[in-house]
């Protein structure tokens, strides 16, 4: 496993995705996949309040389950617990929930499900361009204070509003945002084709942001839902419907005999290449790795170790 440095701890640059945990992916899946994760030398599992959740206030499954599973193994110091609050109402996204009223209730219920006293990383889950980045960021700033949270990120933020709220920081020496997590793979996707506006993709112009700054980004469907992996394999078919619009597009699909020659050549799985793509980048990458089987998981992880030549990256540009 490799690892990059934040603050006072590292960072697994591959991250266990708990989407879904208790809810379409079962407690004794869910419990297989970290123990087989933190076997491999990781520690950084992410979540969200609003992961399981029907309806905004109500219990998050997938923290539910992870909180129950730190209890068990009491292993809550060596793990970095990564989650987001404040995601828009699931019936409207563009109805924001971006307060300081949602803001303390999500964290609260996030810490109790969770079994913690504070979470190291936790995320503003969109943005709302109604308000000031500072604002928001002052906002976030009390539940430093307050000792809820270490850090603070954001998710599906471009990098202008980041740097638009951490320049306000430093003038007012004020806590900054430390880390940004968007969809990142091998292959390319818009907020158009994933069918969200309020997502936000990695662009070229934002890598040179993240670059310059040596900002650390986690990336969410790093895989592009087994795209790479299926094609390769003949397995297209099965696909979702969600991962074909998203990402089988002719661009992306251009990219699949690069992949399949890389893995042959280094003798990996394609998985592995995708995720490697992500952890070969001049700024920290950590590439979030999600499945519903552990076999998958484990598949993931078996090139945990492995990083590109800046030739072999732009083999697969």
């Amino acid at each position: 496993m490799k690892y990059i440095p934040f603050f006072d701890r590292d960072l697994a640059q591959i991250a266990l995705g708990c989407d879904h945990y208790g809810e379409t992916i079962s407690e004794e899946i869910s419990f297989a996949q970290m123990d087989a994760y933190v076997e491999a030398g990781g520690n950084l599992l992410d979540t969200a309040h609003v992961y399981g959740q029907d309806k905004a206030g109500e219990s998050s499954t997938s923290e539910l389950v992870i909180g129950k599973w730190l209890k068990a193994n009491g292993m809550r110091k060596e793990l970095t617990v990564v989650s987001k609050g404040c995601h828009p109402f699931k019936d409207d996204l563009h109805r924001s929930r971006l307060n300081e009223k949602d803001m303390l209730e999500d964290i609260e219920k996030t810490l109790e499900q969770l079994g913690t006293d504070s979470v190291d990383i936790w995320y503003f889950h969109r943005d709302n361009l109604q308000l000031k980045a500072s604002e928001i960021l002052d906002m976030g700033s009390v539940l430093i204070k307050k000792g809820m949270v270490k850090h603070l990120g954001t998710s599906n933020w471009t990098t202008e509003r980041i740097e638009e709220a951490n320049t306000w920081a430093k003038a007012h020496d004020k806590p900054a945002f430390s880390i940004s997590e968007i969809q990142w793979s091998l292959a390319r996707c818009t907020p158009l084709t994933w069918g969200d506006d309020t997502l936000v993709c990695m662009t070229e112009k934002q890598q040179i942001w993240y670059e310059k700054n040596n900002f650390p980004v986690m990336c969410f469907a790093s895989q592009a839902k087994g795209l790479f992996s299926k094609v390769i394999a003949g397995t297209e078919n099965t696909l979702s419907k969600q991962a074909r619009s998203r990402f089988l597009t002719e661009g992306n699909l251009a990219l699949v005999p690069k992949c399949k020659a890389l893995s042959e050549e280094l003798g990996v799985t394609p998985a592995a290449i995708c995720m490697a793509y992500l952890t070969s980048m001049k700024n920290p990458t950590i590439a979030i790795a999600g499945s519903s089987r552990l076999s998958q998981i484990t598949d993931t992880l078996s090139g945990a170790d492995l990083t590109l030549t800046e030739d072999q990256l732009r083999s697969l540009r």
